[in-house]
């Protein structure tokens, strides 16, 4: 039997915050590659997402658009209660639309409990969200990148650094691509279909 190949994505929680102009082309990006790894790699692929707002909730979106398995990294069982209810980026309770994302998911993991043993925030002097970003970078054959200069996106480029993993190809964004990394908007698996910005 084949074995999967991971697609992991790292990026910044803001993009749900910036500009709709910027999370379209966020989307556009993402849904390119994604698609061009669906080409590749088939039934083969699994996407993976931190399930962060922002980018990874993007990436996690996407694959549940495009069909393809999804695998939600989670620090901890108490992440989303947190991170999508009281310190969400939009200032507002979130967390039912995070179950939607978790529910489609096709496989879900906690960290913090389910791999290291653990209900603590930090571990070995590291918080827990940074061990999700660490295990991630094991896991994962490639990875989509936003804004690598965002704190906890900068941790886990620098992971993926010392792993040998990194490709400059891998950031889709912010900013413009030169022609050789942009691929044609709204194509996905050879149909053009419409943009599409992050719902809700």
């Amino acid at each position: 039997m084949t074995a999967d190949f991971v697609l992991a994505g790292t990026g910044s929680r803001s993009l749900r915050v910036a500009p709709h102009e910027v999370q379209v082309e966020a989307m556009h990006r993402c849904t390119e590659a994604v698609a061009a790894r669906v080409l590749e790699h088939g039934s083969r692929l699994v996407v993976m997402s931190g399930a962060a707002e922002g980018w990874d909730e993007l990436l996690a979106r996407v694959a549940i658009r495009l069909g393809v398995r999804l695998h939600l990294m989670l620090p901890s069982r108490s992440y989303a209660a947190y991170y999508w209810g009281r310190a969400s980026v939009l200032e507002r309770d979130r967390t039912a639309e995070f179950a939607e994302i978790q529910a489609a998911a096709w496989k879900v993991t906690f960290v913090a409990e389910q791999i290291l043993g653990t209900t603590a925030l930090k571990v070995d002097g590291l918080h827990i969200n940074f061990h999700r970003n660490l295990i991630m970078v094991e896991t994962a054959d490639s990875f989509v990148v936003w804004d690598p200069t965002s704190r906890g996106t900068a941790h886990c480029v620098e992971a993926i650094r010392r792993a040998g993993k990194w490709r400059d190809d891998m950031v889709l964004g912010p900013g413009p691509l030169s022609d050789q990394q942009t691929l044609p908007i709204g194509t996905v698996s050879g149909t053009h279909r419409p943009a599409e910005a992050m719902r809700h």
